[in-house]
């Protein structure tokens, strides 16, 4: 008996494909289709699906800031968006915003 690789997707002579075996239209003769099947239909779909799993958050600062953000960024090997995932994590783990306050004091709200 022989066998054969699981990534050989070539048939034996003598197993050579009949004309109810033949390939779909559209699937190149000799093409491979191994992986797993397509989740989204297309490029758009696939970006709508991501956008849908993601809220998108922009705010405004001072040059100065956004700069300080970039240095440690290029420091750390990360964007600047990965930072601010980070950042913004440790501030919500780390206080307790609704009981401390904006600026840490319940005098000052």
């Amino acid at each position: 008996m022989h066998q054969t690789s699981l990534l050989d997707c070539t048939p034996r002579a003598a197993e050579a494909p009949t004309q109810a075996m033949a390939a779909p239209a559209g699937v190149g003769s000799g093409a491979c289709s191994v992986g797993r099947p397509a989740v989204h239909a297309d490029a758009a779909a696939r970006v709508r699906a991501f956008r849908a799993n993601r809220a998108r958050i922009d705010y405004t600062d001072k040059p100065e800031i956004a700069a300080t953000l970039d240095a440690i960024a290029d420091q750390l090997g990360c964007s600047r968006n990965e930072l601010m995932q980070s950042i913004t994590r440790f501030a919500l783990t780390n206080r307790n915003w609704k009981q401390v306050g904006l600026y840490g004091s319940k005098g000052l709200q």
